[in-house]
């Protein structure tokens, strides 16, 4: 009699070990899931990278070299602290003489037809390329430059180094704009 006892009861233990075990692992396997899937943060949906605005940016001087008869210097574009945003990867920059002179200054602007995201920790940075004339004839003057952004706002400047400068008269050449750093990021900021 014990040992039927023993066995029914050795064999109700086990029904109830592995019972609860599986009702255990059911739980944890699959109510688990369940529940991490319920509780879990949902992903927030990615905002849309709109086209930079002026109000989006700022934009840093740094880089200068200078040559016998080349100059250059680097314009970093850099985005606000939480802003992402879009422009191509052609520069938007005109630059422009003393209000005395009435011949424009020609401007070269390369690009790849490409469209980059700009965010905070990812900058763009195009490089502006010069020569300084050789005589006065073929000196053109530049104090001002511009740069506009996609939705046409647009920030000006002086040109490089404040004050005017003399250019060869074929003008200025900014390369398009890459992504990192330029040489001298953050000498000068705006």
């Amino acid at each position: 009699m014990h040992a039927k006892i023993r066995a029914v009861s050795l064999g109700a233990a086990i029904t109830v070990l592995l019972l609860s075990a599986s009702t255990t692992a059911g739980a944890t396997i699959g109510g688990h899931a369940a529940a991490t899937a319920a509780s879990a943060p949902k992903p927030a949906a990615a905002a849309a990278a709109h086209p930079c605005t002026a109000d989006d940016v700022s934009f840093y001087f740094g880089g200068f070299s200078a040559g016998l008869s080349h100059r250059s210097f680097d314009l970093t574009l850099l985005a606000h602290d939480g802003v992402t945003c879009t422009l191509k990867d052609t520069p938007l920059i005109t630059v422009a003489g003393p209000a005395d002179q009435t011949e424009p200054v020609p401007v070269s602007v390369n690009g790849r037809g490409g469209t980059l995201v700009l965010r905070p920790d990812s900058p763009l940075h195009t490089t502006a390329v010069y020569n300084i004339p050789d005589a006065p004839d073929h000196t053109l003057k530049v104090s001002s430059m511009t740069l506009a952004m996609p939705d046409h706002t647009s920030r000006s400047t002086y040109f490089g180094l404040p004050g005017v400068n003399d250019v060869y008269r074929a003008g200025v050449s900014f390369t398009s704009w890459t992504t990192g750093l330029g040489l001298g990021q953050g000498e000068e900021a705006f």
